[in-house]
């Protein structure tokens, strides 16, 4: 086996405002965290640990869902898929402002967005067009061949990510 040789470009640096107080140890300011949601069971486990970190933090919370672009096959019919996404998009906007009306308490400030596209990289692309500090994000649990077929959001998310990732895992 050859050792490969790492580089700069293996690691991904991370800036965030750190504090100290004198004698305290030092605090990482986070203001601005992505909570993406599918709706799913584990993604509102991923939104209840948010929420409970932007309470003790004070920050702001940016709950996102993605509907996930059909393109078709081989990218044949998009244009008929176009407004089924839009419909999809009113749709999924509803059920965040109800999901948030329910769960959010009125002294956690929420921003509600919904995208289409492939949910890995709106999320990044969330993460960064909103500045955010840190990714609230969920996994699903899946092993395997399921993982292998339909791949892992969080993984790619991971690795794309412009800010630091907490992965809240599915409960069994």
């Amino acid at each position: 086996m050859c050792a490969r040789k790492r580089n700069e470009k293996d690691y991904q640096f991370v800036k965030a405002k750190i504090s100290r107080s004198k004698g305290d140890r030092p605090k990482i300011s986070l203001r601005r965290l992505l909570v993406p949601v599918d709706f799913s069971e584990p993604s509102f486990q991923a939104l209840r640990h948010a929420i409970e970190l932007a309470k003790e933090l004070r920050a702001t919370l940016r709950i996102l869902h993605v509907v996930a672009a059909d393109d078709g096959w081989l990218r044949l019919g998009r244009e008929e898929f176009r407004d089924l996404d839009k419909s999809l998009q009113k749709q999924a906007t509803k059920e965040l402002q109800a999901l948030a009306k329910a769960h959010v308490p009125r002294k956690v400030r929420a921003n509600l967005e919904v995208r289409i596209g492939r949910p890995a990289e709106e999320i990044v692309a969330a993460a960064s067009d909103a500045n955010s500090d840190v990714i609230v994000l969920s996994t699903h649990g899946h092993t395997g061949l399921d993982r292998l077929l339909i791949g892992s959001v969080a993984e790619r998310v991971m690795r794309m990510a412009p800010c630091p990732v907490f992965l809240i895992p599915a409960s069994k």
